[in-house]
């Protein structure tokens, strides 16, 4: 519990000198800030969204190359926050041409009709070693909904936050790092010919590293606050 409460006395330092830049500069980018609520956003640019399976047991790797991540905090607390990610379905790339239109089509993805995928968090608890290392973050499995092609589905996701180092930045600046597995069938990804396991692996592991920053972090990219303010 010690990294859990670490990061909650982090993340609520952030939260209080976001909303007093806010308020001398005004929300930046659609960053939300009601009272102490503050809302943390990552990319494509800040990070990367990784998945991979199989095909007749030999295992791929690709990546989606648009996506958005927002992770709102009230009081600072990341086990009371909210979670949304989306991703743009047609953005995958798994470095082969044939494979990726493929992953285009009726049989998966099926952009044309379900062109994003939604994940929503429904509950965030603390999870891991509580006597782990600070260096590695504080651990968190995130219950949720995934939308995906048409079907809603529970799905979770288990994460972890970590600061910069000894330094937090006050750009709100953190990374968000996870992995989940996922089961294409309840899904309907791959579907017709390409529904036996024999055939694909059901299983899809998908693995993120994001990091998230907080309102006017453009203006305050270099900024860093020294860990003894908050000791």
């Amino acid at each position: 519990m010690e990294k859990v409460n670490r990061m909650r006395r982090l993340m609520a330092l952030a939260s209080s000198v976001f909303l007093f830049a806010g308020l001398a500069a005004g929300p930046i980018g659609g960053l939300a800030q009601e009272h102490d609520r503050v809302c943390f956003k990552g990319d494509q640019d800040s990070g990367e969204l990784r998945f991979s399976g199989a095909v007749e047991g030999s295992g791929f790797t690709g990546r989606f190359g648009s996506f958005e991540v927002h992770y709102c905090m009230p009081g600072g607390q990341p086990d009371n926050g909210d979670i949304r990610v989306t991703v743009d379905l047609s953005s995958a790339d798994s470095d082969n041409r044939d494979r990726d239109q493929t992953l285009l089509d009726e049989e998966f993805f099926a952009v044309g009709q379900y062109p994003v995928a939604v994940w929503t968090s429904c509950r965030i608890e603390p999870a891991g070693d509580p006597q782990g290392s600070q260096q590695d973050g504080a651990e968190f499995i995130a219950q949720g909904r995934l939308e995906l092609k048409g079907v809603a589905a529970l799905q979770a996701v288990r994460f972890t936050l970590r600061v910069d180092g000894e330094d937090l930045r006050v750009s709100g600046g953190f990374v968000m790092q996870g992995e989940s597995e996922i089961d294409r069938q309840r899904f309907r990804i791959g579907t017709g010919e390409f529904a036996d396991p024999e055939f694909i692996r059901n299983r899809v592991d998908v693995a993120f590293e994001i990091e998230l920053s907080g309102p006017n972090a453009a203006m305050r990219r270099e900024t860093t606050l020294k860990s003894t303010a908050y000791h």
